[in-house]
């Protein structure tokens, strides 16, 4: 699983542009300090945004498989 990345130019992209075809893609929007960041999301599982006093603080992922 790829780490989030933070996007570039937050105030120029728009959400069509960030749409990959066949994905689930995870954007996160930090209103405190003003950035963005995106990572994909697993084929199964859950993923969970945890912050620590407003800030982004990780991104824990959970990935199961389908029998």
């Amino acid at each position: 699983m790829k780490q989030p990345t933070p996007l570039k130019a937050i105030h120029g992209t728009t959400v069509g542009s960030r749409i990959k075809e066949g994905k689930v893609t995870v954007i996160v929007l930090d209103g405190v300090n003003g950035a963005a960041w995106q990572t994909d999301a697993p084929e199964h599982g859950k993923t969970v945004i945890e912050t620590r006093k407003g800030d982004l603080a990780r991104v824990e992922f959970e990935i199961g498989y389908r029998f």
